[in-house]
């Protein structure tokens, strides 16, 4: 029996800026909600925000992983549990040296950009989240930090400074790179959405086996691998589609809402 849902934002449960999330989602969760299905947040995106809009209406009493398993708060923005960054001295003293424009995620909420480092395409980053930031040098910073996000338009230049950050011991790199740009988010090795899970469990005392996770991209994998019951989107990456147990629509096609039928119906069977 699936009994909490844990779902990704992003091309999962938010179809973009000009679809939002689909009313059929929102349906959805009231639909699994009167089956006994309970719902987190379980996002690569900073605590706080319209994520945290989105965790309140989801499940107000409950828990939410953000910062892809760096932080995991109640559906206020408390923090209920954070993993530090580790290096931080170093990860920002590399982004001093080399004008690489970074941004800060706190474990309250949080969100710090130093002056001077702030071109268009961080701005940009910012604001897609809905997290309010400020100028802050690391030194000022009282709040425990949990990742840090390069965005950096000039690729020859990442490609340049990009080993010295991968010789860090203890920290994990995620990059995400288009012709125009890098995104890259750094947080503690062995840190993920599947530890979120983990930790949502014991919340909860439930088994991962009573856990359904939807998702689609790459940052979802380890999850989709150890939840009880993993569900690709249909416009999920290849890996996530061949680890999950389940394909379902597109998230710009009701896909989450039949992702949502197709754990009403597992539990149906499983209750024979």
């Amino acid at each position: 029996m699936i009994r909490l849902v844990a779902l990704d934002l992003d091309g999962t449960f938010y179809a973009g800026r000009s679809l939002g999330v689909p009313a059929s989602a929102w349906e959805a969760v009231e639909k699994g909600r009167r089956h006994g299905l309970r719902f987190a947040v379980c996002t690569g995106r900073p605590q706080g925000g319209y994520g945290l809009e989105y965790a309140k209406r989801l499940e107000p009493n409950g828990a939410h992983v953000f910062n892809d398993g760096a932080s995991v708060c109640d559906a206020t923005g408390r923090s209920l549990q954070a993993d530090p960054l580790p290096h931080l001295s170093e990860l920002v003293g590399l982004a001093r040296a080399h004008a690489l424009p970074f941004d800060l995620m706190g474990a309250e909420g949080g969100r710090y950009y130093e002056e001077g480092l702030m071109p268009p395409e961080l701005l940009s980053h910012i604001e897609t989240t809905g997290v309010e930031a400020r100028s802050a040098r690391l030194e000022e910073i009282e709040e425990t930090l949990v990742r840090l996000w390069f965005v950096v338009g000039d690729l020859g230049l990442w490609e340049s400074v990009k080993p010295e950050l991968v010789a860090l011991p203890s920290i994990d790199l995620a990059e995400y790179i288009s012709p125009r740009e890098v995104i890259a988010g750094v947080i503690r090795k062995g840190v993920s959405k599947a530890t979120g899970l983990r930790w949502l469990a014991q919340y909860y005392g439930l088994s991962l086996s009573e856990i359904a996770m939807i998702g689609d991209s790459h940052n979802d994998l380890e999850a989709i691998r150890e939840a009880g019951l993993g569900i690709a989107m249909g416009n999920a990456v290849e890996a996530i589609r061949a680890a999950a147990r389940h394909i379902t629509g597109h998230v710009r096609e009701d896909g989450f809402a039949e992702a949502v039928e197709y754990i009403l119906a597992y539990n149906r069977q499983n209750q024979l």
